[in-house]
Protein backbone atom coordinates (compact mmCIF):
# COMPACT_ATOMS: atom_id res chain seq x y z
CA UNK A 1 0.00 0.00 0.00
CA UNK A 2 1.68 3.57 -0.54
CA UNK A 3 2.27 5.73 2.02
CA UNK A 4 -0.22 8.62 3.16
CA UNK A 5 1.44 11.13 5.35
CA UNK A 6 0.12 14.82 6.23
CA UNK A 7 -1.77 15.49 3.00
CA UNK A 8 0.97 13.91 0.84
CA UNK A 9 0.72 10.28 -0.69
CA UNK A 10 3.68 8.09 -1.68
CA UNK A 11 3.39 4.93 -4.01
CA UNK A 12 6.58 2.89 -4.85
CA UNK A 13 6.98 1.76 -8.41
CA UNK A 14 10.24 0.23 -8.22
CA UNK A 15 13.72 0.48 -7.94
CA UNK A 16 14.01 4.04 -7.14
CA UNK A 17 10.86 5.00 -9.12
CA UNK A 18 8.37 6.56 -7.10
CA UNK A 19 4.79 8.44 -7.58
CA UNK A 20 4.65 11.62 -4.91
CA UNK A 21 0.99 13.04 -4.75
CA UNK A 22 0.15 16.38 -2.84
CA UNK A 23 -1.60 19.71 -3.06
CA UNK A 24 -2.85 18.63 -6.84
CA UNK A 25 0.95 17.97 -7.97
CA UNK A 26 2.21 14.75 -9.18
CA UNK A 27 6.00 14.01 -9.23
CA UNK A 28 7.63 10.56 -10.59
CA UNK A 29 10.89 9.85 -9.30
CA UNK A 30 13.58 8.45 -11.86
CA UNK A 31 10.78 6.04 -13.66
CA UNK A 32 12.24 3.05 -14.60
CA UNK A 33 11.23 -0.56 -15.50
CA UNK A 34 7.26 0.62 -15.59
CA UNK A 35 5.19 -2.03 -16.18
CA UNK A 36 2.94 -1.31 -19.71
CA UNK A 37 -0.11 0.32 -17.56
CA UNK A 38 -1.68 3.83 -17.89
CA UNK A 39 -0.09 6.20 -15.72
CA UNK A 40 -1.67 9.41 -15.12
CA UNK A 41 0.76 11.98 -16.76
CA UNK A 42 3.27 13.88 -14.23
CA UNK A 43 3.69 17.36 -13.71
CA UNK A 44 7.02 17.35 -12.27
CA UNK A 45 9.79 14.61 -13.25
CA UNK A 46 13.31 14.28 -11.73
CA UNK A 47 16.12 12.36 -12.30
CA UNK A 48 18.92 12.22 -10.18
CA UNK A 49 21.47 10.67 -12.90
CA UNK A 50 21.72 9.87 -16.34
CA UNK A 51 23.03 5.91 -16.00
CA UNK A 52 19.58 3.63 -17.52
CA UNK A 53 18.17 2.58 -14.37
CA UNK A 54 17.63 6.26 -13.64
CA UNK A 55 17.19 7.94 -17.03
CA UNK A 56 15.15 5.66 -18.83
CA UNK A 57 13.58 7.59 -22.36
CA UNK A 58 10.88 4.63 -22.65
CA UNK A 59 10.16 5.13 -19.14
CA UNK A 60 10.05 8.71 -18.82
CA UNK A 61 7.62 9.17 -21.96
CA UNK A 62 5.13 6.83 -19.80
CA UNK A 63 4.40 9.54 -16.94
CA UNK A 64 5.79 12.67 -19.13
CA UNK A 65 4.59 15.07 -22.02
CA UNK A 66 5.03 18.44 -23.67
CA UNK A 67 3.40 19.79 -20.41
CA UNK A 68 5.82 18.29 -17.92
CA UNK A 69 8.16 19.77 -16.25
CA UNK A 70 11.45 17.36 -15.89
CA UNK A 71 14.19 18.41 -13.47
CA UNK A 72 17.28 16.42 -13.67
CA UNK A 73 20.76 16.31 -12.91
CA UNK A 74 23.14 18.02 -15.41
CA UNK A 75 24.90 15.33 -16.75
CA UNK A 76 21.39 14.20 -18.16
CA UNK A 77 21.83 17.11 -20.71
CA UNK A 78 20.99 15.77 -24.57
CA UNK A 79 19.51 12.64 -23.14
CA UNK A 80 15.58 13.95 -22.01
CA UNK A 81 13.24 13.16 -24.75
CA UNK A 82 10.48 14.75 -23.81
CA UNK A 83 9.26 17.56 -21.47
CA UNK A 84 9.83 20.75 -20.46
CA UNK A 85 13.86 20.49 -18.42
CA UNK A 86 15.34 22.30 -16.33
CA UNK A 87 19.00 20.97 -14.80
CA UNK A 88 20.27 21.27 -11.51
CA UNK A 89 23.74 20.98 -9.85
CA UNK A 90 24.43 19.99 -5.94
CA UNK A 91 23.72 23.17 -4.02
CA UNK A 92 21.04 24.94 -7.05
CA UNK A 93 17.21 24.53 -6.82
CA UNK A 94 14.00 25.71 -8.82
CA UNK A 95 10.75 26.08 -8.01
CA UNK A 96 8.20 24.37 -11.04
CA UNK A 97 4.05 24.82 -10.61
CA UNK A 98 4.50 25.38 -6.95
CA UNK A 99 6.83 22.46 -5.71
CA UNK A 100 10.35 23.46 -4.61
CA UNK A 101 12.88 21.42 -5.63
CA UNK A 102 16.63 21.34 -4.34
CA UNK A 103 19.74 18.92 -5.20
CA UNK A 104 21.95 18.03 -2.78
CA UNK A 105 25.14 15.93 -3.24
CA UNK A 106 25.17 12.22 -4.09
CA UNK A 107 28.25 9.87 -4.82
CA UNK A 108 29.89 7.38 -3.64
CA UNK A 109 32.66 6.51 -0.76
CA UNK A 110 33.50 2.83 -0.91
CA UNK A 111 31.54 1.44 -3.88
CA UNK A 112 34.01 1.28 -6.72
CA UNK A 113 33.97 -0.33 -10.10
CA UNK A 114 37.87 -0.90 -10.55
CA UNK A 115 40.53 0.27 -7.75
CA UNK A 116 39.96 4.01 -7.32
CA UNK A 117 37.28 4.62 -9.76
CA UNK A 118 33.51 4.86 -7.85
CA UNK A 119 30.62 4.23 -9.55
CA UNK A 120 29.63 7.68 -9.27
CA UNK A 121 32.46 10.13 -8.95
CA UNK A 122 31.68 12.76 -6.69
CA UNK A 123 32.80 15.43 -9.63
CA UNK A 124 30.32 12.86 -11.74
CA UNK A 125 27.41 15.40 -10.75
CA UNK A 126 24.77 13.46 -9.70
CA UNK A 127 22.18 14.82 -7.03
CA UNK A 128 19.90 13.74 -4.67
CA UNK A 129 16.37 16.12 -4.48
CA UNK A 130 14.91 17.92 -1.48
CA UNK A 131 10.95 17.91 -2.72
CA UNK A 132 8.87 20.39 -0.51
CA UNK A 133 5.22 19.87 -0.73
CA UNK A 134 3.38 22.28 1.46
CA UNK A 135 5.19 21.70 4.98
CA UNK A 136 6.52 18.15 3.80
CA UNK A 137 9.83 17.49 2.04
CA UNK A 138 10.59 14.73 0.84
CA UNK A 139 14.34 13.76 0.40
CA UNK A 140 15.25 11.21 -2.54
CA UNK A 141 18.94 10.57 -2.23
CA UNK A 142 19.55 9.08 -5.22
CA UNK A 143 22.01 6.57 -6.14
CA UNK A 144 24.85 7.28 -3.39
CA UNK A 145 26.44 6.12 0.10
CA UNK A 146 26.47 7.52 3.65
CA UNK A 147 28.09 11.12 2.70
CA UNK A 148 29.27 13.99 5.18
CA UNK A 149 26.65 16.30 3.53
CA UNK A 150 23.63 14.29 5.20
CA UNK A 151 24.07 16.00 8.53
CA UNK A 152 23.09 19.13 7.05
CA UNK A 153 19.88 17.63 6.51
CA UNK A 154 18.82 16.94 9.79
CA UNK A 155 15.51 18.38 10.84
CA UNK A 156 15.08 19.32 6.98
CA UNK A 157 12.92 15.89 6.19
CA UNK A 158 9.75 14.77 6.45
CA UNK A 159 10.41 11.41 4.48
CA UNK A 160 13.47 10.30 2.94
CA UNK A 161 13.67 7.95 0.69
CA UNK A 162 17.30 6.20 0.97
CA UNK A 163 18.56 3.26 -1.14
CA UNK A 164 19.42 -0.18 0.80
CA UNK A 165 20.99 -2.60 -1.88
CA UNK A 166 24.67 -2.21 -1.83
CA UNK A 167 27.10 -2.83 -4.49
CA UNK A 168 26.17 0.42 -6.25
CA UNK A 169 24.73 2.53 -3.31
CA UNK A 170 24.67 2.12 0.63
CA UNK A 171 24.37 -1.15 2.16
CA UNK A 172 21.55 -1.52 4.40
CA UNK A 173 23.72 -0.93 7.77
CA UNK A 174 25.13 2.20 5.85
CA UNK A 175 21.82 3.67 5.34
CA UNK A 176 20.85 2.79 8.83
CA UNK A 177 23.19 5.23 9.58
CA UNK A 178 22.72 7.82 7.30
CA UNK A 179 18.53 7.96 8.62
CA UNK A 180 19.93 8.53 11.93
CA UNK A 181 21.98 11.90 10.87
CA UNK A 182 19.07 12.86 9.11
CA UNK A 183 16.68 11.81 11.27
CA UNK A 184 13.48 12.11 9.25
CA UNK A 185 9.70 11.63 10.38
CA UNK A 186 9.77 8.18 8.16
CA UNK A 187 12.24 6.38 6.16
CA UNK A 188 11.15 4.57 3.10
CA UNK A 189 14.02 2.10 1.22
CA UNK A 190 14.80 1.92 -1.99
CA UNK A 191 16.57 0.66 -4.77
CA UNK A 192 15.97 -3.29 -4.29
CA UNK A 193 14.63 -5.72 -6.35
CA UNK A 194 15.48 -4.86 -9.93
CA UNK A 195 19.07 -4.98 -10.33
CA UNK A 196 20.45 -5.76 -6.77
CA UNK A 197 19.38 -6.02 -3.37
CA UNK A 198 16.22 -7.61 -2.63
CA UNK A 199 13.56 -7.18 0.09
CA UNK A 200 15.50 -8.17 2.55
CA UNK A 201 17.73 -5.42 2.19
CA UNK A 202 14.45 -3.24 2.87
CA UNK A 203 13.38 -5.21 5.66
CA UNK A 204 17.50 -5.63 7.29
CA UNK A 205 17.63 -1.47 7.25
CA UNK A 206 14.19 -1.04 8.85
CA UNK A 207 15.23 -3.85 11.37
CA UNK A 208 17.88 -2.16 12.32
CA UNK A 209 16.45 1.36 12.72
CA UNK A 210 13.35 -0.31 15.11
CA UNK A 211 12.61 2.03 18.02
CA UNK A 212 15.05 4.78 16.78
CA UNK A 213 13.13 5.75 13.00
CA UNK A 214 9.99 4.95 11.84
CA UNK A 215 10.25 3.12 8.56
CA UNK A 216 8.25 1.70 5.94
CA UNK A 217 8.53 -0.78 3.39
CA UNK A 218 6.35 -0.16 0.74
CA UNK A 219 4.89 -2.95 -1.75
CA UNK A 220 5.79 -1.96 -5.49
CA UNK A 221 2.55 -1.04 -6.55
CA UNK A 222 1.82 -0.46 -10.70
CA UNK A 223 -0.61 2.72 -11.13
CA UNK A 224 -3.62 2.53 -13.74
CA UNK A 225 -5.70 5.58 -13.57
CA UNK A 226 -8.45 6.94 -16.06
Amino acid sequence: MPLEYKGVRITYLEHDAFLIEGGNVRIYTDPFKLPQSRYPQGDVVTISHEHFDHLSPDDLRKVAGPGTDVVASGNCRGKVPVGRTTFLSPGSSVSVKGVEIAAVPAYNVNKFRAPGEPFHPRNYGGVGFLIKLGDVTVYHAGDTDHIPEMRELKGRVTVALLPTSGTYVMTPEEAAEAALDISPEIAIPMHWGAIVGGRGDAERFRDILKGRVRVEVLDKEKVQRS
